[in-house]
């Protein structure tokens, strides 16, 4: 496996991560939107010809194709994840398996980790070049040194 196609499938795991959090906003909009929409039904005299009725329709419909979506994206991303975590536990060294672990489960910046795990961000960076190159070694058939 080349260095690129391994490090775009680390980094897919936080973009699916990153939608999932997406969707979990808009599902939380959708639902108070919906709120409003009811407590005017239940509240209000000028109810007219189940306009408001077929509002709140639309939005329900809405509300359970968005949670559909995030369900089967989460499912998505719970298996990314799980998939990059057995990446990551092929490596043995504790400082590389840590860089690997926080920049893409945790998303955390390479400074961030420095700040972490006590080592230079240069250091860091070499850690998560070193630790790829295994990875990339491992997809290969050679077994990290």
């Amino acid at each position: 496996m080349e260095r690129q196609e391994i490090i775009h499938t680390l980094r897919q795991y936080r973009k699916l991560h990153a939608e999932c959090q997406r969707l979990r906003q808009r599902i939380v909009e959708r639902r108070d939107s919906m709120y409003d929409i009811q407590a005017v039904v239940t509240s209000s005299a000028n109810v007219r010809s189940g306009e408001i009725a077929d509002r709140v329709e639309r939005v329900v419909e809405s509300l359970d194709s968005m949670a559909d979506y995030y369900t089967r994206r989460l499912l998505e991303a719970e298996e990314a994840e799980r998939r990059i975590v057995e990446m990551i536990d092929l490596i043995d060294d504790s400082d590389e398996h840590a860089v690997l672990m926080l920049h893409y489960i945790d998303g955390k910046s390479f400074a961030d980790i420095g700040e972490l795990i006590y080592l230079s961000e240069r250091t860091v960076f070499y850690r998560h070049k070193s630790a790829i190159s295994k990875l990339c070694a491992c997809a290969d058939g050679v077994i990290p040194e």
